[in-house]
């Protein structure tokens, strides 16, 4: 199978940058997913997981919102922060889901309720993209 560059960019790093089989990416509208040879696009991504087929590996990384951009044999995904399973701590992610959910329970202001809901977000995205890693899945299934 084809390859093509991917890189994927936060403001503090270069989160990731190589050759790629496919990218899966949460787009606006729902996954969206890149193969060589796709044709160019520019569109939104929302909060979520993106999953990575390298030539013998599978890995997932967990993005906040931020644009994709596919030209002829690059894709280049700029997003506000990216981590992969080793950059996450998970009791520290357990530990920021528990005062989201508390938060949420209590209620408040709308900008707090916002802050709240959005920090349970990616507390969960973080333990699913670290879970996913733990499973230890081959790359074909």
């Amino acid at each position: 199978m084809k390859t093509f560059q991917l890189e994927i960019i936060t403001p503090e790093k270069i989160a990731f940058a190589n050759q790629v089989r496919m990218v899966t990416v949460p787009a606006a509208d729902g996954q969206l997913g890149i193969l060589a040879g796709h044709v160019p696009l520019f569109t939104n991504l929302a909060e979520g997981e993106v999953k990575v087929i390298g030539e013998n590996e599978e890995f997932f990384l967990a993005i906040g919102s931020g644009y994709l951009e596919v030209a002829k044999n690059k894709t280049v995904i700029l997003v506000t922060s990216a981590y992969n399973a080793d950059e996450i701590n998970e009791q520290e992610v357990i530990e920021a889901k528990k005062r989201a959910e508390e938060a949420l329970t209590a209620g408040g202001e709308d900008k707090n309720l916002l802050e709240a809901q959005g920090a349970f977000r990616r507390a969960t995205l973080a333990l699913k993209v670290l879970h996913r890693k733990r499973s230890g899945r081959p790359l074909n299934q």
